[in-house]
């Protein structure tokens, strides 16, 4: 999976954002964090930085400020020429609309979305077999959210790269 990814990023001029679609399970963070390795740019993770904030990615209370800061190092990575993945679900419409436009405005010269594409049964089987469980109402709202509202190009996007399971 994280093979065409790759190749797809490596044909798009920098500096890009890559933003992560899919629900908890759903595998973003494996494949994204080899993408990032692999073309050696930086992977932003609000749950990562809840942790930082807390001790704990499961710590909602800091929500706000873990956006505030995905936001500050996605643009200091964009105003320094350089591309950068933001790892997170990206399940609401206007949340993906409103981020598309912010990091246009920062420099970015596409924004793309890879959307992981998994059955909720997968996603739920995954989602208990791994060290930060989310709950599984979570999954199930999420994955509603997003079979409701996927990801489209008059998001702002420019392209959308479907990965299946």
């Amino acid at each position: 999976m994280s093979d065409k990814i790759t190749k797809e990023l490596a044909r798009t001029p920098a500096p890009f954002v890559l933003l992560g679609v899919g629900i908890p399970g759903s595998g973003k963070t494996t494949v994204l964090s080899s993408v990032a390795e692999d073309l050696q740019i930086k992977r932003i993770c609000p749950d990562e930085i809840r942790e930082e904030l807390t001790g704990t990615a499961d710590n909602q209370s800091v929500n706000s400020e873990a956006w505030s800061i995905t936001y500050a190092r996605a643009r200091e990575e964009l105003h320094n020429g350089k591309s950068v993945i933001v790892d997170a679900t990206h399940v609401e419409a206007h949340r993906r609309m409103t981020a598309t436009k912010q990091y246009r405005e920062w420099g970015a010269t596409s924004v793309l979305a890879a959307l992981f594409m998994v059955g909720i049964e997968t996603a739920k089987h995954r989602n208990v077999s791994r060290e930060r469980v989310v709950p599984e109402h979570a999954v199930v709202r999420m994955h509603r959210m997003l079979q409701l509202n996927p990801p489209s190009e008059k998001e702002g996007f420019d392209k959308i790269l479907y990965i299946d399971e």
